[in-house]
Protein backbone atom coordinates (compact mmCIF):
# COMPACT_ATOMS: atom_id res chain seq x y z
CA UNK A 1 0.00 0.00 0.00
CA UNK A 2 3.32 2.00 0.79
CA UNK A 3 4.19 1.54 -2.18
CA UNK A 4 1.02 1.83 -4.17
CA UNK A 5 0.83 5.30 -2.29
CA UNK A 6 4.31 6.49 -2.93
CA UNK A 7 3.77 5.83 -7.02
CA UNK A 8 0.68 7.97 -6.85
CA UNK A 9 2.59 11.09 -5.47
CA UNK A 10 5.04 10.74 -8.19
CA UNK A 11 2.97 10.89 -10.64
CA UNK A 12 0.58 13.57 -9.01
CA UNK A 13 3.46 15.66 -7.82
CA UNK A 14 1.90 18.76 -7.18
CA UNK A 15 -1.44 16.85 -5.32
CA UNK A 16 -0.19 16.66 -1.38
CA UNK A 17 -3.54 16.20 -0.43
CA UNK A 18 -4.36 12.23 1.19
CA UNK A 19 -6.79 10.55 -1.37
CA UNK A 20 -7.55 8.49 1.28
CA UNK A 21 -8.84 11.39 4.26
CA UNK A 22 -8.67 14.62 1.76
CA UNK A 23 -6.42 15.86 4.48
CA UNK A 24 -3.78 18.85 2.58
CA UNK A 25 -0.25 18.71 3.03
CA UNK A 26 0.67 15.57 3.55
CA UNK A 27 2.06 13.73 1.13
CA UNK A 28 4.87 15.72 0.20
CA UNK A 29 8.69 15.22 0.19
CA UNK A 30 9.26 14.68 3.91
CA UNK A 31 6.64 12.03 3.54
CA UNK A 32 8.07 10.60 0.42
CA UNK A 33 11.32 9.55 2.17
CA UNK A 34 9.97 7.68 5.24
CA UNK A 35 7.76 6.38 3.62
CA UNK A 36 10.93 4.60 1.20
CA UNK A 37 12.68 4.28 4.37
CA UNK A 38 9.45 2.16 6.02
CA UNK A 39 9.18 0.43 2.15
CA UNK A 40 12.66 -0.99 2.53
CA UNK A 41 12.12 -2.09 6.33
CA UNK A 42 9.20 -4.06 5.78
CA UNK A 43 10.48 -5.56 2.45
CA UNK A 44 13.49 -6.99 4.80
CA UNK A 45 11.25 -8.43 7.41
CA UNK A 46 9.05 -9.84 4.59
CA UNK A 47 12.16 -12.10 3.17
CA UNK A 48 13.45 -12.58 6.93
CA UNK A 49 9.93 -14.25 7.46
CA UNK A 50 10.16 -16.20 4.08
CA UNK A 51 13.52 -17.62 4.57
CA UNK A 52 12.23 -18.43 8.53
CA UNK A 53 8.98 -20.22 6.66
CA UNK A 54 11.15 -22.09 4.46
CA UNK A 55 13.65 -23.42 6.61
CA UNK A 56 10.64 -24.44 8.85
CA UNK A 57 8.98 -26.46 6.15
CA UNK A 58 12.43 -27.91 5.32
CA UNK A 59 12.98 -28.82 9.16
CA UNK A 60 9.08 -29.99 9.31
CA UNK A 61 10.09 -32.46 6.04
CA UNK A 62 13.29 -33.60 7.76
CA UNK A 63 11.73 -34.51 10.87
CA UNK A 64 8.86 -36.47 9.30
CA UNK A 65 11.36 -38.18 6.99
CA UNK A 66 13.16 -39.56 10.14
CA UNK A 67 9.99 -41.11 11.11
CA UNK A 68 10.12 -44.27 9.29
CA UNK A 69 9.28 -47.68 10.55
CA UNK A 70 11.37 -50.27 9.84
CA UNK A 71 10.63 -54.26 8.91
CA UNK A 72 9.85 -55.31 12.45
CA UNK A 73 9.20 -53.80 15.43
CA UNK A 74 9.46 -55.76 18.47
CA UNK A 75 6.44 -55.61 20.92
CA UNK A 76 8.34 -53.97 23.55
CA UNK A 77 8.78 -50.75 21.29
CA UNK A 78 5.24 -51.69 20.12
CA UNK A 79 3.60 -48.30 21.71
CA UNK A 80 6.67 -46.34 21.79
CA UNK A 81 6.90 -46.43 18.28
CA UNK A 82 3.08 -45.90 17.30
CA UNK A 83 3.69 -42.64 19.31
CA UNK A 84 6.80 -41.66 16.96
CA UNK A 85 4.83 -42.62 14.40
CA UNK A 86 1.93 -40.90 14.99
CA UNK A 87 4.21 -37.31 14.74
CA UNK A 88 3.90 -37.96 10.76
CA UNK A 89 0.40 -36.84 10.92
CA UNK A 90 0.99 -33.86 12.98
CA UNK A 91 1.12 -30.33 10.56
CA UNK A 92 1.85 -27.42 12.91
CA UNK A 93 5.35 -26.84 13.65
CA UNK A 94 5.10 -25.70 17.73
CA UNK A 95 2.77 -28.92 18.37
CA UNK A 96 5.02 -31.42 16.41
CA UNK A 97 8.40 -30.02 18.03
CA UNK A 98 6.83 -30.43 21.14
CA UNK A 99 5.10 -34.10 20.71
CA UNK A 100 8.44 -35.30 18.42
CA UNK A 101 10.58 -34.63 21.40
CA UNK A 102 8.43 -36.08 24.17
CA UNK A 103 8.37 -39.36 22.23
CA UNK A 104 11.68 -39.20 20.93
CA UNK A 105 13.12 -39.70 24.17
CA UNK A 106 10.33 -42.28 25.19
CA UNK A 107 11.69 -44.45 22.19
CA UNK A 108 15.11 -43.75 23.02
CA UNK A 109 14.67 -44.90 26.58
CA UNK A 110 12.57 -47.96 25.28
CA UNK A 111 15.21 -48.70 22.44
CA UNK A 112 17.76 -48.78 25.12
CA UNK A 113 15.71 -51.33 27.16
CA UNK A 114 15.09 -53.77 24.68
CA UNK A 115 19.01 -53.27 23.40
CA UNK A 116 19.78 -54.45 26.76
CA UNK A 117 17.71 -57.65 26.93
CA UNK A 118 19.26 -58.39 23.25
CA UNK A 119 22.53 -58.38 24.69
CA UNK A 120 21.94 -60.56 27.85
CA UNK A 121 19.94 -62.80 25.55
CA UNK A 122 23.26 -62.70 23.41
CA UNK A 123 25.27 -63.91 26.04
CA UNK A 124 23.21 -66.45 27.33
CA UNK A 125 23.09 -68.13 24.12
CA UNK A 126 26.49 -67.51 23.62
CA UNK A 127 27.19 -69.14 27.23
CA UNK A 128 24.57 -72.32 26.18
CA UNK A 129 26.92 -72.59 22.73
CA UNK A 130 30.43 -72.73 25.56
CA UNK A 131 28.58 -75.99 26.79
CA UNK A 132 27.72 -77.77 23.43
CA UNK A 133 30.92 -77.19 22.22
CA UNK A 134 31.90 -79.72 24.78
CA UNK A 135 29.18 -82.31 23.51
CA UNK A 136 30.44 -81.68 20.24
CA UNK A 137 33.45 -82.78 21.16
CA UNK A 138 32.81 -85.75 22.89
CA UNK A 139 30.13 -87.22 20.16
CA UNK A 140 33.49 -86.29 17.62
CA UNK A 141 34.92 -89.13 19.55
CA UNK A 142 32.70 -91.21 20.02
CA UNK A 143 31.23 -90.89 15.76
CA UNK A 144 35.29 -91.66 15.36
CA UNK A 145 35.32 -95.17 17.70
CA UNK A 146 32.24 -95.87 16.02
CA UNK A 147 33.43 -95.69 12.44
CA UNK A 148 36.39 -97.95 13.47
CA UNK A 149 34.23 -100.47 14.65
CA UNK A 150 32.09 -100.86 11.51
CA UNK A 151 32.74 -104.84 11.17
CA UNK A 152 31.44 -105.47 14.49
CA UNK A 153 28.50 -103.39 13.75
CA UNK A 154 27.47 -105.24 10.91
CA UNK A 155 27.73 -108.54 12.87
CA UNK A 156 25.55 -106.78 15.53
CA UNK A 157 22.86 -105.18 12.76
CA UNK A 158 22.73 -108.99 11.65
CA UNK A 159 21.77 -110.04 14.70
CA UNK A 160 18.97 -107.67 15.69
CA UNK A 161 17.59 -108.16 12.12
CA UNK A 162 17.51 -111.64 13.35
CA UNK A 163 16.12 -111.14 16.50
CA UNK A 164 13.04 -108.94 14.89
CA UNK A 165 12.01 -111.82 12.85
CA UNK A 166 11.79 -114.06 15.37
CA UNK A 167 10.07 -111.23 17.76
CA UNK A 168 7.57 -111.46 14.73
CA UNK A 169 6.94 -114.86 14.22
CA UNK A 170 6.33 -115.11 17.75
CA UNK A 171 3.78 -111.91 17.82
CA UNK A 172 1.90 -113.85 14.94
CA UNK A 173 1.88 -116.95 16.82
CA UNK A 174 0.44 -115.01 19.89
CA UNK A 175 -2.40 -113.66 17.46
CA UNK A 176 -3.02 -117.04 15.43
CA UNK A 177 -3.41 -118.25 18.98
CA UNK A 178 -6.24 -115.66 19.49
CA UNK A 179 -7.61 -115.48 16.09
CA UNK A 180 -10.03 -118.54 16.66
CA UNK A 181 -11.56 -117.33 20.00
CA UNK A 182 -12.12 -113.94 18.18
CA UNK A 183 -14.30 -115.56 15.56
CA UNK A 184 -15.98 -117.24 18.16
CA UNK A 185 -16.88 -113.83 20.01
CA UNK A 186 -17.81 -112.26 16.72
CA UNK A 187 -20.23 -114.58 15.78
CA UNK A 188 -22.18 -113.89 18.64
CA UNK A 189 -21.40 -110.23 18.93
CA UNK A 190 -22.44 -109.91 15.04
CA UNK A 191 -25.92 -110.79 15.23
CA UNK A 192 -27.74 -110.13 12.50
CA UNK A 193 -24.77 -108.37 10.81
CA UNK A 194 -23.64 -109.37 7.14
CA UNK A 195 -19.98 -108.67 7.87
CA UNK A 196 -18.20 -112.22 8.35
CA UNK A 197 -14.69 -112.04 10.03
CA UNK A 198 -11.93 -113.80 7.72
CA UNK A 199 -8.76 -113.26 9.49
CA UNK A 200 -6.99 -111.28 11.75
CA UNK A 201 -3.43 -110.59 11.92
CA UNK A 202 -0.37 -108.64 12.32
CA UNK A 203 1.01 -106.92 9.13
CA UNK A 204 4.40 -104.68 8.91
CA UNK A 205 7.64 -104.98 7.38
CA UNK A 206 10.54 -106.63 10.08
CA UNK A 207 12.29 -102.86 9.82
CA UNK A 208 9.34 -101.31 11.50
CA UNK A 209 8.83 -100.45 14.98
CA UNK A 210 4.68 -100.46 15.23
CA UNK A 211 2.70 -103.28 13.58
CA UNK A 212 -0.81 -102.61 12.50
CA UNK A 213 -3.46 -105.09 12.92
CA UNK A 214 -5.32 -106.32 10.00
CA UNK A 215 -9.11 -107.58 9.67
CA UNK A 216 -10.10 -109.32 6.54
CA UNK A 217 -13.78 -109.26 6.64
CA UNK A 218 -16.49 -109.94 3.63
CA UNK A 219 -19.61 -108.31 3.36
CA UNK A 220 -22.41 -110.51 1.78
CA UNK A 221 -19.08 -112.86 0.59
CA UNK A 222 -17.48 -109.68 -1.33
CA UNK A 223 -13.88 -108.74 0.21
CA UNK A 224 -13.81 -105.61 2.18
CA UNK A 225 -11.86 -103.14 4.52
CA UNK A 226 -12.93 -103.79 8.21
CA UNK A 227 -13.05 -100.09 8.88
CA UNK A 228 -14.70 -98.57 5.46
CA UNK A 229 -17.72 -101.21 5.55
CA UNK A 230 -18.42 -101.45 9.26
CA UNK A 231 -20.62 -99.28 11.33
CA UNK A 232 -20.06 -97.98 14.90
CA UNK A 233 -21.67 -100.95 16.63
CA UNK A 234 -20.42 -103.47 14.49
CA UNK A 235 -16.59 -101.80 15.49
CA UNK A 236 -17.51 -101.96 18.75
CA UNK A 237 -18.70 -105.62 18.87
CA UNK A 238 -15.46 -106.21 16.93
CA UNK A 239 -13.15 -104.62 19.64
CA UNK A 240 -14.20 -106.46 22.49
CA UNK A 241 -14.04 -109.65 20.05
CA UNK A 242 -10.19 -108.67 19.94
CA UNK A 243 -10.06 -107.58 23.74
CA UNK A 244 -12.02 -110.14 25.61
CA UNK A 245 -9.88 -113.71 24.52
CA UNK A 246 -6.50 -111.56 25.46
CA UNK A 247 -8.03 -111.46 28.77
CA UNK A 248 -9.14 -114.35 28.71
CA UNK A 249 -5.74 -116.39 27.81
CA UNK A 250 -4.69 -119.28 30.75
CA UNK A 251 -1.14 -117.43 30.86
CA UNK A 252 -3.28 -114.06 31.75
CA UNK A 253 -2.57 -112.88 35.60
CA UNK A 254 -5.94 -111.36 36.17
CA UNK A 255 -8.82 -113.15 37.54
CA UNK A 256 -11.24 -110.72 36.76
CA UNK A 257 -11.84 -108.74 33.71
CA UNK A 258 -13.35 -104.85 34.04
CA UNK A 259 -15.34 -103.43 30.68
CA UNK A 260 -16.70 -99.64 30.74
CA UNK A 261 -19.89 -99.48 28.68
CA UNK A 262 -19.35 -101.94 26.41
CA UNK A 263 -23.53 -101.96 25.29
CA UNK A 264 -22.53 -98.37 22.96
CA UNK A 265 -24.06 -98.34 19.58
CA UNK A 266 -25.20 -102.08 19.80
CA UNK A 267 -28.66 -102.89 18.42
CA UNK A 268 -30.58 -105.29 20.43
CA UNK A 269 -29.47 -108.46 18.80
CA UNK A 270 -25.91 -107.74 19.44
CA UNK A 271 -26.59 -107.26 23.09
CA UNK A 272 -28.08 -110.18 23.84
CA UNK A 273 -25.16 -112.09 21.92
CA UNK A 274 -22.76 -109.46 24.71
CA UNK A 275 -24.97 -111.00 27.53
CA UNK A 276 -23.83 -114.84 26.43
CA UNK A 277 -20.25 -113.77 25.59
CA UNK A 278 -19.94 -112.38 29.44
CA UNK A 279 -22.01 -115.04 30.67
CA UNK A 280 -19.12 -117.84 29.21
CA UNK A 281 -16.53 -115.32 30.25
CA UNK A 282 -17.51 -115.73 34.13
CA UNK A 283 -17.69 -119.43 34.36
CA UNK A 284 -13.98 -118.73 34.19
CA UNK A 285 -13.00 -115.21 35.77
CA UNK A 286 -15.04 -112.25 37.17
CA UNK A 287 -16.22 -110.27 34.96
CA UNK A 288 -17.41 -106.54 36.27
CA UNK A 289 -19.50 -104.34 33.74
CA UNK A 290 -19.85 -100.44 34.27
CA UNK A 291 -23.08 -99.08 32.36
CA UNK A 292 -25.79 -96.52 32.36
CA UNK A 293 -27.87 -99.04 29.51
CA UNK A 294 -30.71 -100.58 30.85
CA UNK A 295 -30.53 -102.97 27.66
CA UNK A 296 -27.80 -105.57 29.38
CA UNK A 297 -29.04 -106.80 32.42
CA UNK A 298 -32.42 -107.11 30.06
CA UNK A 299 -30.38 -109.31 27.92
CA UNK A 300 -29.10 -111.53 30.49
CA UNK A 301 -32.62 -111.60 32.19
CA UNK A 302 -34.39 -112.51 28.91
CA UNK A 303 -31.87 -115.40 28.32
CA UNK A 304 -32.68 -116.64 31.59
CA UNK A 305 -28.75 -115.85 32.44
CA UNK A 306 -27.12 -114.94 35.74
CA UNK A 307 -26.53 -111.82 36.65
CA UNK A 308 -25.63 -109.45 39.68
CA UNK A 309 -26.95 -105.60 39.24
CA UNK A 310 -25.31 -103.55 41.78
CA UNK A 311 -26.46 -99.78 41.36
CA UNK A 312 -23.77 -96.93 42.32
CA UNK A 313 -25.00 -93.25 42.71
CA UNK A 314 -23.37 -90.60 43.95
CA UNK A 315 -25.30 -88.40 46.89
CA UNK A 316 -24.48 -85.14 48.39
CA UNK A 317 -21.07 -83.96 48.96
CA UNK A 318 -19.81 -86.80 46.44
CA UNK A 319 -20.58 -89.68 48.61
CA UNK A 320 -20.78 -92.96 46.66
CA UNK A 321 -23.93 -95.35 47.20
CA UNK A 322 -23.81 -99.27 46.43
CA UNK A 323 -26.94 -100.95 46.49
CA UNK A 324 -28.58 -104.46 45.15
CA UNK A 325 -30.16 -103.80 42.08
CA UNK A 326 -33.66 -105.27 42.33
CA UNK A 327 -36.04 -106.80 39.77
CA UNK A 328 -37.77 -104.42 38.22
CA UNK A 329 -40.89 -106.67 38.97
CA UNK A 330 -40.50 -106.91 42.19
CA UNK A 331 -39.22 -103.26 42.25
CA UNK A 332 -43.13 -102.28 41.01
CA UNK A 333 -44.64 -104.54 43.48
CA UNK A 334 -42.69 -103.66 46.59
CA UNK A 335 -43.27 -99.52 45.76
CA UNK A 336 -47.16 -100.82 44.92
CA UNK A 337 -47.32 -102.42 48.33
CA UNK A 338 -45.60 -100.02 50.54
CA UNK A 339 -48.19 -97.62 48.52
CA UNK A 340 -50.91 -100.01 49.76
CA UNK A 341 -50.22 -100.65 53.39
CA UNK A 342 -50.24 -96.64 53.96
CA UNK A 343 -51.82 -95.79 56.85
CA UNK A 344 -54.32 -92.77 55.69
CA UNK A 345 -53.78 -93.04 52.26
CA UNK A 346 -55.33 -90.82 50.06
CA UNK A 347 -58.04 -92.47 47.92
CA UNK A 348 -56.58 -90.21 44.80
CA UNK A 349 -53.13 -92.42 44.91
CA UNK A 350 -55.02 -95.69 45.78
CA UNK A 351 -57.72 -94.67 43.15
CA UNK A 352 -54.63 -93.98 40.41
CA UNK A 353 -51.01 -94.00 41.13
CA UNK A 354 -51.54 -97.90 42.80
CA UNK A 355 -53.03 -99.05 39.71
CA UNK A 356 -50.60 -97.89 38.01
CA UNK A 357 -47.37 -99.39 39.81
CA UNK A 358 -49.08 -102.81 39.28
CA UNK A 359 -49.32 -101.94 35.61
CA UNK A 360 -46.14 -101.69 35.24
CA UNK A 361 -44.95 -104.67 37.24
CA UNK A 362 -47.40 -106.64 34.85
CA UNK A 363 -46.15 -104.56 31.64
CA UNK A 364 -42.33 -105.25 32.80
CA UNK A 365 -43.22 -109.56 33.10
CA UNK A 366 -45.27 -109.54 29.92
CA UNK A 367 -41.95 -107.64 27.97
CA UNK A 368 -39.39 -110.13 29.85
CA UNK A 369 -42.08 -113.33 28.84
CA UNK A 370 -41.77 -111.71 24.88
CA UNK A 371 -37.72 -111.83 24.73
CA UNK A 372 -38.04 -115.17 26.61
CA UNK A 373 -40.39 -116.43 23.68
CA UNK A 374 -38.43 -114.41 21.01
CA UNK A 375 -34.76 -116.27 22.43
CA UNK A 376 -36.57 -119.54 20.88
CA UNK A 377 -38.30 -118.25 18.14
CA UNK A 378 -35.74 -116.58 16.49
CA UNK A 379 -37.72 -113.39 15.71
CA UNK A 380 -35.42 -110.41 14.68
CA UNK A 381 -34.60 -108.65 18.12
CA UNK A 382 -35.32 -105.03 16.29
CA UNK A 383 -38.58 -105.71 15.43
CA UNK A 384 -39.67 -107.29 18.56
CA UNK A 385 -38.12 -104.14 20.24
CA UNK A 386 -39.81 -101.69 17.82
CA UNK A 387 -43.55 -103.40 18.03
CA UNK A 388 -43.01 -103.10 22.20
CA UNK A 389 -41.89 -99.33 21.79
CA UNK A 390 -44.94 -99.02 20.09
CA UNK A 391 -47.36 -100.35 21.98
CA UNK A 392 -48.86 -98.88 24.99
CA UNK A 393 -51.91 -100.99 26.35
CA UNK A 394 -51.19 -104.52 28.19
CA UNK A 395 -53.36 -106.65 25.93
CA UNK A 396 -51.40 -105.83 22.93
CA UNK A 397 -47.94 -106.40 24.74
CA UNK A 398 -49.68 -109.44 25.91
CA UNK A 399 -49.33 -111.13 22.27
CA UNK A 400 -45.90 -111.19 22.20
CA UNK A 401 -45.64 -113.10 25.18
CA UNK A 402 -48.41 -115.27 23.83
CA UNK A 403 -48.05 -116.01 20.45
CA UNK A 404 -45.08 -117.15 18.38
CA UNK A 405 -45.53 -114.86 15.33
CA UNK A 406 -44.48 -111.84 16.84
CA UNK A 407 -47.54 -109.58 15.92
CA UNK A 408 -50.53 -108.12 17.57
CA UNK A 409 -54.04 -110.19 18.33
CA UNK A 410 -56.91 -109.14 18.85
CA UNK A 411 -58.14 -108.43 22.42
CA UNK A 412 -60.57 -111.16 23.04
CA UNK A 413 -57.81 -113.96 21.21
CA UNK A 414 -55.18 -112.27 23.83
CA UNK A 415 -57.67 -112.69 26.74
CA UNK A 416 -58.93 -116.59 26.01
CA UNK A 417 -55.26 -117.04 25.94
CA UNK A 418 -54.50 -115.68 29.31
CA UNK A 419 -57.70 -116.92 31.05
CA UNK A 420 -56.48 -120.30 29.53
CA UNK A 421 -53.38 -120.00 30.74
CA UNK A 422 -53.55 -117.87 34.28
CA UNK A 423 -57.09 -118.26 34.98
CA UNK A 424 -60.39 -115.88 34.42
CA UNK A 425 -59.29 -113.54 36.72
CA UNK A 426 -55.66 -112.67 34.88
CA UNK A 427 -57.70 -110.62 32.23
CA UNK A 428 -60.01 -108.62 34.83
CA UNK A 429 -56.91 -107.84 36.78
CA UNK A 430 -55.04 -106.30 33.85
CA UNK A 431 -58.30 -104.07 32.93
CA UNK A 432 -58.57 -103.17 36.87
CA UNK A 433 -54.20 -101.92 36.57
CA UNK A 434 -55.15 -100.61 33.44
CA UNK A 435 -58.39 -98.39 34.73
CA UNK A 436 -55.53 -96.43 36.73
CA UNK A 437 -54.99 -94.25 34.14
CA UNK A 438 -58.81 -93.20 33.10
CA UNK A 439 -59.79 -90.33 34.88
CA UNK A 440 -61.74 -92.22 37.44
CA UNK A 441 -59.01 -94.66 37.91
CA UNK A 442 -59.88 -97.92 40.18
CA UNK A 443 -59.86 -98.03 43.97
CA UNK A 444 -59.50 -101.63 45.43
CA UNK A 445 -61.28 -102.73 47.88
CA UNK A 446 -58.61 -104.39 49.44
CA UNK A 447 -55.00 -102.56 48.54
CA UNK A 448 -53.02 -105.26 49.71
CA UNK A 449 -54.71 -108.30 48.50
CA UNK A 450 -54.97 -106.63 45.02
CA UNK A 451 -51.07 -106.10 45.06
CA UNK A 452 -50.86 -109.50 45.94
CA UNK A 453 -52.86 -111.12 43.11
CA UNK A 454 -50.68 -108.53 40.96
CA UNK A 455 -47.32 -109.92 42.21
CA UNK A 456 -48.58 -113.47 41.67
CA UNK A 457 -49.79 -113.09 37.78
CA UNK A 458 -46.57 -111.56 37.02
CA UNK A 459 -44.83 -114.60 38.77
CA UNK A 460 -46.64 -116.92 36.90
CA UNK A 461 -45.96 -114.72 33.25
CA UNK A 462 -42.35 -114.88 34.06
CA UNK A 463 -42.11 -118.65 34.52
CA UNK A 464 -41.00 -120.35 31.24
CA UNK A 465 -44.16 -123.08 31.72
CA UNK A 466 -46.54 -120.47 32.05
CA UNK A 467 -45.87 -118.88 28.12
CA UNK A 468 -44.60 -122.14 26.69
Amino acid sequence: MLQAALRHSDRHADDTACQVCGTDQVLGREWAGRAEAQIAALLREAEAVREAEARLRTATRALHDLVLPPREIPAALAEPWQAWGDCRRITDPAELAERALKSAVTLTDACAIVAGAAREELAAMDERWHAVVGLLAEWTNLSREAEAAGPRRTEVSAALNWIKKLTTEVRDLRVDAFAGHTQRIWEKLRQQSSVDLTHVGLHGSEKATVRRLIMDVTVDDTEASALGVMSQGELHSLALSLFLPRAATADSPFGFVVIDDPVQSMDPAKVDGLAQVLDELGRDRQVVVFTHDTRLPHAFRSQGLPVTVLKVERGEQSKVHVTCGTDPVKEAIDNAMALAKTENCSETALRHILPSLCREALATALVEAAWLRRNRTGLPAEDLQAAIDTTERLFPLASFALFEDGSVHPDEEVKESLRSLYGRDSTVLIHQCQQGAHPDGFLPQDPVAFVRKVEDLADRIRKPKGNA
